[in-house]
């Protein structure tokens, strides 16, 4: 195994899920206060990480990882100005693993997965 895997098995996960969203032109989204870990990275193209109650929003570029431990709200976007919408406008609940496309995509593309440990 992995060391990645070595420490996931450690904490003996009790429910996963992944997939992602390609987001083009001008997008928000807002994710709900959630249960577990999330993590996620960065495949093509920019956008901005805001979290509830962390005074400074992280621009992102493609490369880039993040990993969301707390449950907080947070929101990702184009630009910051943006109005977003709820994660349930854009999330379409289908296999896992699956991507879902929004605004057209071609814009930014993350991947990522919630664990519940």
């Amino acid at each position: 195994m992995d060391p990645l895997s070595d420490v996931l098995s450690l904490l003996k996960p009790r429910s996963y899920l992944a997939g992602g969203f390609d987001a083009g032109g001008e997008w928000g989204v807002q994710f709900p206060h959630y249960q577990g870990i999330k993590c996620y990275a960065v495949v093509s193209g920019q956008c901005w990480l805001a979290v509830d109650d962390v005074a400074k929003p992280v621009q992102l570029q493609a490369g880039d990882c993040f990993i969301l431990p707390r449950g907080r709200p947070f929101r990702l976007a184009s630009a910051l100005d943006v109005e977003p919408v709820d994660f349930h406008a854009v999330y379409r609940p289908q296999s896992r693993g699956s991507m879902s496309t929004f605004n057209g995509g071609g814009g930014c593309m993350i991947v990522g997965g919630h664990f519940i440990l």
